[in-house]
């Protein structure tokens, strides 16, 4: 089955991570993708036994990226993809996919062998027609008020 959890509101890698450490606490093995992430994420941390994906040590924002490093994220991209669909994970978290699968064209995203082996839980801001088609279940995420509009930065531990 898949999952989508989307929109601007807080909360979808939460919810992400909720699922992800209930299917663990049930013996299931769950593996753990961030994009558009770099390894600084409080979630890592923890000792859940969930696995977390390596991601790159430092990762600008996809507006800040040069065409070198938006090529070079593209390649981690379609490696870190290839580990989820060939890994003997019972439960696949993509997080952020939904934004980083504008580096895939509309054939790759066709072609993900996103089946009913496994659950995937997929989380990102922008809509994505081919994953909402493919989707069993689709939460929005909306924002009615966030600290982020007053200026408050991104807390540690709290929104990262």
């Amino acid at each position: 089955m898949i999952h989508i959890y989307y929109g601007d509101g807080k909360g979808k890698t939460t919810a992400a991570l909720g699922l992800a450490l209930r299917a663990c606490g049930a013996g299931k093995k769950v593996l753990f993708i961030s994009f558009l992430k770099d390894n600084s994420s409080c979630e890592r941390m923890a000792q859940s036994g969930i696995e977390f994906y390596k991601n790159p040590d430092k990762l600008p924002f996809p507006s800040n990226m040069t065409d070198k490093e938006k090529r070079s994220y593209s390649v981690w991209m379609k490696e870190a993809l290839g580990s989820a669909f060939s890994s003997d994970a019972e439960v696949v978290v993509l997080d952020e996919f939904l934004d980083a699968a504008t580096f895939l064209d509309s054939a790759e995203m066709n072609a993900l062998p996103l089946d009913d082996s496994r659950e995937y839980i997929i989380t990102g801001h922008i809509h994505n027609e081919i994953l909402f088609d493919k989707a069993d279940y689709i939460t929005e995420m909306k924002k009615i008020k966030h600290p982020y509009d007053k200026g408050v930065k991104a807390r540690k531990g709290i929104e990262f």
